[in-house]
C-alpha cells in the first residue's frame, strides 16, 4: 500500500533507531509510542502492543480492520479516518505566499504553526525542534511548506518522497487564519513541485473536502487506536 511504505520510510529517516519488520513499524518518543501495521493484527501483535511502554501514551495505525470490527486493542480509543491517494499530474500553486522552508527559524516557525494549529496535545506547550529537528532540512526526501498570512505564520505541512510517491503529513491552518485558502496554498505548492509522483494522506474529515477537491480519492479507511499511559505504582 503506498501511504504504509511512505510513511515506514518517512519515520525511519526521521528515527533510525526505529523498529521496522514485516509485521509493524515501532517509533519510541518521548511520552509516546507509535506503532504502524504492516500486515492485518495477529494475536501476537496485539499481546505485544498491549506490553509497550506502559507508562507511554501509545498510537497504532491499522489500515487493516474494519472500523465495524470489535475493538482489537484493549484499553484503546479508536477513530476512524480516510487514506487519500492522489494520481500523478500538474496542479497550478494557488493564492497565497508559500514558501519551501530552509533554515531552522523559519522550520521551527512552521513547527509551531503546525503543533498549535492541528492541534497535538502532546506536543504542547509547543517547545522548538521537539517535533521536527533541524537536521529534517539535511534528510533527503524531506520538505516543509509554510504560507504567511498577512506577513505572519499561519499554514504548513511537511511532504516525504520515498523515491515512489509524496507523502502529505501534518497540513494545518491557525484557527485565526482558516477560510482564506491557506491550507489549499500549502497543498497545492506541494504537489506542483513533485507533479510526477503519486501523493498519499491520511485525511481527517474536517479536511476531507479540500483533499477530494484537488483529485485525492478514499482508497482505504483506517483505524487509528490511541491508548493512554497505564500508571504503575
Amino acid at each position: 500500500m503506498i501511504y504504509l511504505r511512505n510513511a515506514a520510510a518517512m519515520w525511519t529517516a526521521l528515527f533510525p533507531t526505529a523498529r521496522l519488520d514485516e509485521r509493524l513499524l515501532r517509533v519510541d518518543r518521548p511520552g509516546t509510542t507509535r506503532v504502524i501495521l504492516r500486515e492485518p493484527p495477529t494475536t501476537a501483535t496485539v499481546a505485544e502492543v498491549a506490553g509497550m511502554a506502559l507508562q507511554s501514551r501509545v498510537v497504532v495505525e491499522d489500515v487493516f480492520t474494519s472500523p465495524d470490527a470489535p475493538p482489537v486493542f484493549p484499553n484503546s480509543r479508536a477513530v476512524c479516518m480516510p487514506v487519500m491517494d492522489r494520481p500523478p499530474g500538474g496542479l497550478k500553486a494557488a493564492g497565497a505566499p508559500v514558501v519551501e522552508v530552509r533554515d531552522v527559524d523559519t522550520l521551527a516557525a512552521a513547527e509551531r504553526v503546525m503543533v498549535d494549529g492541528f492541534p497535538f496535545p502532546q506536543l504542547q506547550p509547543w517547545v522548538r525542534a521537539q517535533a521536527l529537528p533541524p537536521r529534517v532540512l539535511q534528510l533527503p526526501g524531506w520538505r516543509v511548506w509554510l504560507a504567511h498570512d498577512g506577513g505572519v505564520p499561519a499554514a504548513a505541512a511537511y511532504t516525504y518522497d520515498d523515491g515512489h510517491a509524496t507523502g502529505l503529513y501534518w497540513l494545518a491552518t491557525l484557527p485565526g487564519h482558516r477560510s482564506r485558502g491557506l491550507g489549499r496554498a500549502v497543498l497545492s505548492a506541494a504537489i506542483a513541485a513533485r507533479p510526477d509522483q503519486v501523493f498519499t494522506l491520511v485525511a481527517t474529515e474536517a479536511g476531507r473536502p479540500l483533499y477530494e477537491s484537488l483529485g485525492f480519492e478514499v482508497v482505504r479507511m483506517a483505524t487509528w487506536h490511541t491508548r493512554p499511559p497505564i500508571l504503575t505504582a
